[in-house]
């Protein structure tokens, strides 16, 4: 082999580990800039791999190692409780793995792991700190949530406690264990309708509404097409 030749196959060889560094190397756990977490969410437990965060882009890696379907949010604080939603994932079967995207500014948070999808969840405080984090983030999240659960026979499960304050944002949740296609709905204090989703049978909808105004809202959850025999129930708002 010539002097030029071999020139020429060493900067190649150069030009493939360089490049491959440049694709691999320094990934520190990031993904489009967001840094990466592990959960393993078990029968009892919720172990986050990193509880101390930079404020900014997250993903978290979430395993369902336990025995039955989970979710798992991150909340923030709303006054004293850990209620504010900022994120969540649902419907992460055994043995499967999805993500959660949060965006986070400085702060104390809670990852929630919900086994059987209800409940509090079992909770690991994270810890954030530092500039970043985006008012987006705020405005993506929502005050509470309000789940109601359609049994295998149609009757309807509303929440222990529905309350809330003017301006707050609100989650309504339909889980549906019946096997017919069933609606929720939130109606104004004024009769209009805030929002409406539908939940196909053993499946999950959602909607989020603003509750603009103190007042008596209605929120409905029907059969398709009965929705003339409808389960009424009155989200009270105060002021």
């Amino acid at each position: 082999m010539n002097l030029a030749v071999s020139t020429r196959l060493l900067a190649s060889v150069g030009a493939l580990l360089l490049t491959g560094c440049l694709a691999g190397c320094g990934d520190n756990g990031s993904a489009g800039g967001a840094a990466v977490h592990e959960v393993k969410a078990g029968d009892d437990s919720c172990r986050v791999d990193d509880t101390s965060l930079d404020a900014g882009h997250h993903v978290f890696k979430v395993e369902n190692v336990g025995s039955d379907v989970t979710e798992v949010y991150v909340y923030g604080k709303d006054g004293d409780d850990f209620s504010k939603i900022m994120g969540e994932q649902e419907n992460i079967g055994p043995g499967t793995t999805q993500t959660l995207k949060v965006d986070l500014a400085a702060g104390k948070y809670e990852v929630a792991c919900k086994p059987g999808m209800s409940g509090s969840g079992i909770r690991t405080a994270l810890s954030v700190v530092g500039s970043g984090g985006s008012d987006a983030a705020a405005e993506e999240s929502y005050d509470r949530e309000l789940e109601l659960e359609v049994q295998s026979d149609g009757t309807v499960d509303p929440p222990s406690k529905l309350a809330a304050s003017a301006g707050e944002k609100v989650e309504l949740k339909l889980e549906n264990q019946s096997k017919d296609e069933y609606y929720v709905e939130l109606l104004g204090p004024d009769g209009s309708e805030l929002g409406e989703a539908e939940a196909h049978g053993g499946e999950t909808a959602e909607f989020v509404a603003k509750l603009a105004d103190a007042g008596d809202y209605r929120v409905k959850v029907f059969q398709d097409g009965r929705e003339a025999k409808a389960t009424t129930v009155t989200l009270t708002v105060a002021d």
